[in-house]
C-alpha cells in the first residue's frame, strides 16, 4: 500500500503570511504552489519552491481565478479563452523558476472553485484538458476521485491523479464541500481518514455514512490553522499502519 500526500502552499502575499510552508515539507510528497492569481506573489513562487527542492518535494502548479480578495473561492463567469490564456500564463510563471532551480513540474491542481469549474462545469472541461494537453501532456491531472474531467483525460491518454480531499466534509452524493475560511480540525480525526482512505477506499460523509472513493493522493490544506500538526499526524499515521509515502512518480512505478 502506498499514497502520495499534497499540500495547499506558497499562499502568502508580500508582509502577508498564510501558512507555514516549511514546517510542512517534511510531512508531504507533493506540494501545489500558488502561481499567483488567487494567492502568492514571485517572491513567495521561488522561495517555496527552493523549499521543495531541499526537502526533496515534487512540485505542482496550484491554479487558480485572479481574485485575491476571494482567495480564489468566489465563482467567476470567465470564457474558454480567458481559462486557456490564464492558465497557460500561470504554468509558465512557474516554469520558469523551475528550470531556473533544476526541477520539474509534476502536476497542475485547480485551486477553490476553479477546481470545481474545471471538474464539473461542462463549459469548461474539454478547454482546460486541451489546455494541458498542448502546454505538457506529461503533467498528472490532480481532481477529485471519479468527476467526469478525469475520466476524458483517462480516454485521451493523460496523466491523472485522483485525489482524496481528508480535511474537508463530503456529502452523501461524493461532493467535497467548499470552505470559504479553512477551519481546524482534530489531526488524529484527519489521520484516521487518511489510513481508512488509503485500506479500504472509502470515507465518512456529514451525515453519517461512508461513501467508496478510489484516490492516488490525500490533499491536506495549507491555510488550516493547524496544518502542520495534520500533516506530521497523517504522515504518521499512514508509516505505522505499514502504508508507504510516495510522490506520484513513485505512486505508479511498479
Amino acid at each position: 500500500m502506498k499514497i502520495d500526500i499534497n499540500v495547499d502552499m506558497g499562499e502568502s502575499f508580500g508582509r502577508y503570511i498564510l501558512g507555514d510552508d516549511e514546517s510542512l515539507m517534511p510531512y508531504v510528497t507533493s506540494a501545489n504552489i500558488a502561481t499567483g492569481f488567487h494567492a502568492g506573489d514571485p517572491l513567495v513562487l521561488e522561495r517555496t519552491i527552493k523549499w521543495a527542492k531541499e526537502y526533496g518535494v515534487a512540485v505542482g502548479a496550484h491554479l487558480g481565478l485572479p481574485d485575491r480578495q476571494g482567495f480564489g473561492r468566489r465563482q467567476m463567469d470567465i470564457s474558454t479563452e480567458e481559462l486557456r490564456t490564464d492558465t497557460l500564463y500561470q504554468l509558465g510563471a512557474m516554469d520558469a523558476f523551475l528550470k531556473v532551480h533544476g526541477l520539474k513540474m509534476q502536476h497542475v491542481k485547480p485551486h477553490g472553485i476553479l477546481y470545481r469549474m474545471v471538474g464539473e462545469q461542462e463549459k469548461y472541461i474539454d478547454t482546460f484538458l486541451d489546455t494541458i494537453e498542448e502546454y505538457n501532456k506529461d503533467l498528472y491531472i490532480m481532481l477529485h476521485t471519479g468527476c467526469e474531467t478525469l475520466k476524458r483525460a483517462q480516454a485521451r491518454g493523460l496523466k491523472t491523479a485522483p485525489e482524496v480531499l481528508i480535511d474537508l466534509g463530503y456529502d452523501q452524493n461524493g461532493n467535497w464541500m467548499l470552505e470559504r475560511v479553512k477551519k481546524a480540525r482534530s489531526p488524529q480525526d484527519v489521520a484516521d481518514r487518511a489510513v481508512v482512505v488509503v485500506k479500504e477506499k472509502k470515507i465518512d460523509t456529514i451525515d453519517g455514512k461512508m461513501i467508496h472513493v478510489d484516490g492516488c493522493t490525500v490533499c491536506i490544506h495549507g491555510d488550516s490553522p493547524n496544518a502542520v500538526s495534520v500533516a506530521k499526524a497523517v504522515r504518521n499515521s499512514l508509516e505505522s499502519n505499514g502504508i508507504s509515502v510516495t510522490n506520484l512518480d513513485g505512486y505508479f512505478s511498479k
